[in-house]
């Protein structure tokens, strides 16, 4: 933690310290996940904080001073707020944003009408023998990549961080030759990939 003459974040000194809290909603009063907000003191240090499933963030140990509340990144969905918004802690630890009490502020993204961009497909061979165990292919790192299987699976996995993934044949799925396997791609914020088609073929 800061622990700053100048104000932010107290490190357990004898300053007091107050908790800014608030909750990020859409127009319709629901609350939005993954917002990051950044609170900044008059120094320019800052740190960041994000929402939770309840909509809710909390910057914890603010020493009195004045500080600027920013978000960063919305959520995907939604719009980012450019608003810029004032925020006292009194000597007191009373919080005010934007002049009124810490209670009666809620930050507010309306609802973005632009699709996300589309993964990045998978690369894996064209083809497969019918007696191969394991599926390997490369990928984008921290993506998902869905396998479909021919009998009806669908299984999933990760791409590591080396950009590697691989995912074991369903004991229950019998592989004939000519049969497609359907392999797809999803990375965070963004549309699946088209499914790339791997054909099974007999060795």
């Amino acid at each position: 933690m800061f622990n700053l003459l100048c104000g932010l974040f107290s490190g357990g000194g004898s300053q007091c310290a107050a908790n800014v809290c608030f909750q990020a909603i859409d127009p319709n009063d629901c609350p939005i996940c993954g917002a990051v907000y950044q609170l900044t003191c008059a120094c320019g240090k800052f740190i960041n904080a994000i929402t939770g499933r309840n909509g809710c963030v909390t910057f914890c140990g603010v020493c009195p001073g004045t500080y600027t509340l920013t978000q960063e990144i919305a959520p995907y969905g939604y719009v980012k707020d450019g608003a810029s918004h004032a925020v006292n802690v009194s000597n007191r630890c009373f919080v005010r944003i934007d002049g009124l009490p810490m209670r009666c502020f809620q930050s507010i993204n309306q609802k973005s009408n632009t699709l996300p961009a589309q993964s990045p497909a998978p690369i894996i061979g064209p083809t497969v023998p019918v007696t191969i165990d394991t599926l390997e292919g490369e990928g984008t790192a921290g993506c998902k990549i869905k396998v479909e299987f021919p009998g009806g699976c669908c299984c999933r996995t990760c791409v590591r961080r080396n950009g590697t993934w691989s995912m074991d044949v369903p004991a229950s799925e019998t592989l004939l030759p000519g049969e497609k396997i359907l392999v797809t791609q999803c990375c965070p914020c963004m549309l699946p990939s088209d499914p790339v088609e791997v054909t099974v073929v007999d060795t």
